[in-house]
């Protein structure tokens, strides 16, 4: 849904919505009876995110075959980056895999058109950990679930519930004796004096006080500051657009004044993925919003290069009208673009990869794909996992299991416990916090939409979604006035049809 999607969150918590999917104990015997009687090979599509691509040498997925006679075999090239290419040309190839992994919202396109077989008699009949795992979770099945009632995926399913928070630079704020910011108006004078009072002390006005890696929506993750999104969100137990509410106005114009004023990296639009090690290791960077764990580790990564680097979260700055609250979240729930993994329609292996895909909501199977290779990357400590000592002290932990082949986005149920072992003090702390404070919005529940409905706001959302984009970067960058245009802005979003895709989404949350 583009735009419309980003962060999308609800104001209301819903059953199940605020609650780890992962605190669910299974009640099934753990036992693990190997998926095939005698070992096949099957054939796998994964790749995603542009680098990452199945390797059939993964220690995780070796381990796996050991244990349930299932060997799997990668049929996408590493060659290419364009995940969605490759897989466009292997569905238009037509020699579908036993496994396709990719986003859930083009497998359910793709199970529309019959590529891939209906999983529900094969999960009550041969998957007893995944039945057991949906009956506990029942909105993450339902979100998974296509138009015609059926299930033909099972999703990747995020662990944890914080996801981003604000980061500032205590040290500069101690070194111009300022406070935390705790309102906008705050925030305001903070940056300002970032940008005026030289608080890295090289003498040169080359402070960034707002920065942002996320070249796309970065910059937006400042508009929640005003009560309002790039998106759909929840509002007094409704749907409503961001672009469309009246404080919407107000939120891009005052960016705009701070992006003329240069409290907004100049090149926010254009930096990228880089910004962190860039601005924080050249000591220019003030303050971001982003990532608890990987942000709060340049505190100790960069150290050597600024001694006196203190990156610390802090609670979300006060709105004007008083709302103190975070809108991203680690929602559950298959939205679209959550990988997946689904069963082709061509396979003659049906019933053993089912109970392959079982193996991976086992025990067992968790906490390979969790955590890797026991005495490899962990070591069982009073009957818990424990990271061992070498991977921890890697630059990314993450990367590091990615290596061997554990946290890929195949559908099983990611465990946050993994993430808080490499997650330092300074984030557990604002994690905390967030959590404990309540300013954590709730994701927003599954939607209910007809199979006209999805198709309406698949055909609206997109267009709508690159006009909004286009349209505010010419504001912030002040290539176009955003007075007298504002007016026409709102008309051409309702023209596009923001209007009907709030009904259609409103009808969607109201059927239960």
């Amino acid at each position: 849904m583009a735009a419309l999607s980003t962060g999308c969150s609800s104001d209301e918590p819903k059953n199940g919505a605020s609650a780890s999917p992962l605190a669910s104990k299974s009640a099934v015997p753990e036992a693990i009876s190997k998926a095939s009687n005698t070992p096949i090979e099957a054939t796998i599509h994964m790749h995603y995110y542009g680098n990452r691509v199945f390797d059939s040498n993964w220690p995780v997925f070796k381990k796996a075959a050991e244990l349930t006679n299932v060997t799997l075999k990668g049929t996408a090239s590493k060659s290419s980056t364009n995940s969605d290419e490759v897989y466009n040309l292997m569905v238009a190839g037509g020699n579908l895999p036993d496994i396709i992994q990719f986003y859930d919202g083009t497998l359910k396109k793709l199970a529309e058109e019959g590529g891939l077989q209906p999983l529900d008699e094969l999960i009550d009949k041969y998957a007893p950990h995944i039945k057991k795992y949906f009956a506990d979770n029942p909105l993450i099945k339902k979100a998974a679930l296509n138009t015609d009632g059926k299930l033909y995926i099972i999703p990747y399913v995020q662990g944890g519930q914080v996801q981003k928070g604000w980061f500032v630079r205590k040290d500069w704020l101690d070194k111009l004796g300022l406070q935390q910011p705790k309102t906008v108006d705050e925030l305001y004078t903070v940056l300002k004096a970032f940008k005026e009072k030289d608080p890295n002390g090289n003498g040169a006005a080359d402070e960034v006080p707002y920065f942002n890696r996320d070249n796309r929506y970065g910059i937006y993750d400042l508009l929640a500051l005003w009560d309002t999104q790039m998106g759909l969100y929840g509002k007094d137990g409704k749907r409503v657009y961001g672009p469309l509410e009246p404080q919407f106005k107000t939120a891009v114009t005052t960016l705009a004044k701070w992006y003329k004023e240069g409290l907004i990296d100049k090149e926010i639009f254009t930096r990228g993925g880089k910004a962190r090690e860039i601005l924080l290791g050249d000591n220019k960077g003030g303050l971001t919003h982003d990532f608890f764990a990987s942000t709060a580790n340049y505190n100790t990564s960069l150290k050597s290069n600024v001694p006196s680097l203190n990156f610390v979260p802090i609670a979300p700055p006060a709105s004007p009208t008083g709302v103190i609250k975070e809108y991203t979240s680690r929602s559950p729930y298959p939205n679209g673009n959550t990988m997946s993994w689904g069963i082709s329609s061509h396979t003659k292996y049906a019933v053993e990869l089912i109970k392959y895909f079982d193996f991976w909501f086992t025990e067992e199977g968790s906490r390979l794909m969790n955590f890797g290779v026991e005495g490899q990357t962990y070591t069982m400590v009073n009957g818990k996992p424990q990271l061992n000592a070498d991977i921890l002290t890697k630059p990314s932990v993450a990367d590091e299991l990615n290596k061997i082949g554990a946290q890929q986005q195949i559908g099983f149920a990611q465990d946050y416990e993994n993430e808080r072992q490499w997650t330092n003090e300074i984030a557990l702390k604002g994690i905390d916090e967030y959590i404990n404070k309540k300013y954590i919005v709730p994701p927003a529940p599954p939607l209910t939409l007809s199979e006209q409905d999805r198709q309406t706001n698949s055909k609206l959302s997109g267009p709508l979604a690159t006009y909004v984009e286009e349209t505010l970067q010419k504001w912030v960058l002040g290539a176009e006035p955003i007075e007298p245009n504002y007016d026409k802005f709102v008309a051409k979003l309702k023209e596009l049809g923001a209007e009907q895709i709030v009904a259609i989404m409103q009808a969607g949350a109201n059927k239960k």
